[in-house]
């Protein structure tokens, strides 16, 4: 082997022992009743979580719980709304270390009821036609801290099966107190948080109901042959409070493909999660800027990644400058 050879196979060592053996978090994963198995997680999940269902009707109740590896933009949250005569509950908790979502055996009441009374908010549903009829309902919410939520989900049918279009009742979500919004040409995803009593009532939100703000963005929604060629990326007007243009970058979980978002958004949008929650994505690269239009260009590389390329491809070029000089 000649010195070329010989300084190739050192430098290529001394890059193998600066990348540590990785060992994939371990979570539990396990659904209900069934025994619960410990699962190594893929690299790109970091979080084991814990995913509890349940339904309420008078002195009944039902109750699925979900245990299983997530990746790092999940965050804890929780809501709770009405639909007929049943009280439905949503919780979710995540947690970064080994096997940290194991089952209780000391686990409290599943429906917390008579323990200190909460915020008491509206509450309605698309699936039983309540928000668009009028129709709210109080509820006292189950957990303290939760605040008032009104919550809009209308998305493109290509990407969902069913959709509960319009939701309130009590939440601790992403992004409360506050709003958090996106629109495009085919989806419209709206969160408004409030904390007093029954503060998320009134007529059910509608994004032509919001004033333009002078702002246009690109929109899309797909990858780059499908949805966010360069033939169906258009320009819309921005409504109400999203006069950011917003371009995110990810995978499609349930396929593992790459996806491209584009719209207007709040600010609070640029952070990622509603973004991760909404569309279904990972490995987010998500920005944001504020003049019309600025959204356009075409996906460009996270910082981390480009510097390591950058990095790799100047120390292979100065092995070459010191070989060859």
């Amino acid at each position: 082997m000649g010195l070329r050879g010989r300084l190739l196979l050192l430098l290529l060592l001394l890059l193998t022992a600066w990348v540590p053996a990785y060992q994939g978090l371990k979570c539990m994963q396990c659904e209900s009743n069934q025994d619960c198995l410990v699962k190594e997680c893929s690299l790109d999940e970091d979080l084991c979580r814990t995913t509890v269902f349940r339904e309420w009707e008078g002195d009944g109740e039902l109750e699925v719980v979900i245990r299983d590896c997530a990746h790092h933009e999940k965050t804890n949250r929780t809501m709770s709304y009405r639909v007929n005569s049943k009280i439905i509950s949503l919780s979710e908790v995540v947690c970064a270390t080994d096997i940290c979502n194991k089952p209780r055996p000391d686990r409290g009441i599943a429906f917390p009821r008579g323990r200190g009374r909460y915020l008491e908010c509206l509450s309605c549903s698309s699936l039983d036609q309540s928000c668009e009829r009028g129709r709210e309902q109080s509820l006292q919410c189950c957990y303290p801290g939760e605040q008032c939520v009104e919550v809009v989900t209308l998305r493109s049918m290509a990407r969902s099966l069913k959709d509960e279009n319009y939701t309130r009742g009590c939440g601790s979500l992403p992004g409360c107190p506050g709003i958090a919004g996106f629109h495009g040409n085919h989806t419209f995803h709206f969160l408004k948080c409030c904390n007093s009593t029954h503060c998320n009532g009134g007529p059910v939100l509608n994004l032509q109901g919001l004033p333009p703000n002078g702002i246009r963005c690109y929109s899309c929604e797909g990858n780059s042959t499908h949805g966010c060629s360069s033939k169906e990326i258009s320009l819309t007007d921005c409504r109400g409070p999203m006069n950011q243009c917003l371009e995110a970058t990810g995978l499609d979980v349930l396929g593992n493909r790459s996806y491209t978002v584009r719209g207007c958004a709040t600010a609070s949008w640029c952070q990622g999660s509603h973004v991760a929650d909404a569309f279904l994505l990972t490995h987010l690269n998500v920005s944001c800027c504020d003049r019309s239009g600025c959204n356009g260009a075409a996906p460009r590389p996270g910082a981390a990644h480009l510097s390591l390329v950058v990095s790799l491809l100047l120390t292979f070029r100065l092995w070459d400058v010191l070989l060859w000089t």
